[in-house]
């Protein structure tokens, strides 16, 4: 007797991305955000992770010896704008919170609600600049993961495409801004 069972064909395990090399930040995002307007989600864009990161992984290896490798660690595009927002509201979040703070504390103690309303100027105003130092320290470190990776040879992107369009779609978009070496790559999937 036959069975009427469907054996479901074999699903791939592999995807394809297309990578490139940039020697400058402004020609990488202007290449991301040509993606992103060719239909890219930020989700399907990556970069070579921070260098200790890297340097764990593959070691001191050059960008072009590892823009193949599977072994190369990730991280994920952030928009800069996402950036501006987050630290935006950090500053304000502290502000606010540094201000509730002080003038509660001279209320309680003094009674005195000018004095309170200028304690909370004052203790927003402290608190905010703590997130002015975040934000310092978080430009500094993206200025040292773009040093670190040009010292490796340049900055690399990756793009996961799913269709032959899209493909085409990245190449040309890393191509039009200053891409190097740009190219598709097949990429196999972890479970």
């Amino acid at each position: 007797m036959e069975s009427n069972e469907a054996v479901a064909p074999e699903q791939s395990r592999e995807f394809t991305e297309v990578v490139g090399l940039f020697d400058s930040l402004e020609k990488l995002q202007s290449a991301i955000d040509d993606l992103m307007t060719h239909g890219f989600d930020r989700s399907e864009i990556s970069l070579l992770a921070e260098d200790e990161k890297a340097r764990e992984k593959v070691g001191s290896k050059r960008s072009v010896e590892i823009e193949d490798s599977e072994e190369a660690p990730r991280m994920s595009y952030v928009e800069s704008e996402s950036l501006n927002e987050g630290k935006a509201s950090l500053i304000g979040l502290l502000f606010y919170v540094g201000a509730i703070a002080g003038a509660i504390t001279v209320w309680t103690i003094y009674g005195s609600f000018a004095e309170a309303i200028f304690a909370g100027v004052a203790a927003g105003t402290g608190a905010s600049l703590i997130g002015v130092g975040v934000i310092k320290f978080v430009q500094r470190r993206q200025r040292s993961w773009a040093q670190a990776q040009l010292a490796r040879g340049g900055l690399l992107l990756w793009a996961r495409t799913r269709t032959e369009e899209l493909e085409r779609a990245a190449m040309d978009a890393m191509e039009h801004n200053g891409g190097h070496d740009v190219h598709v790559h097949r990429v196999a999937a972890t479970a």
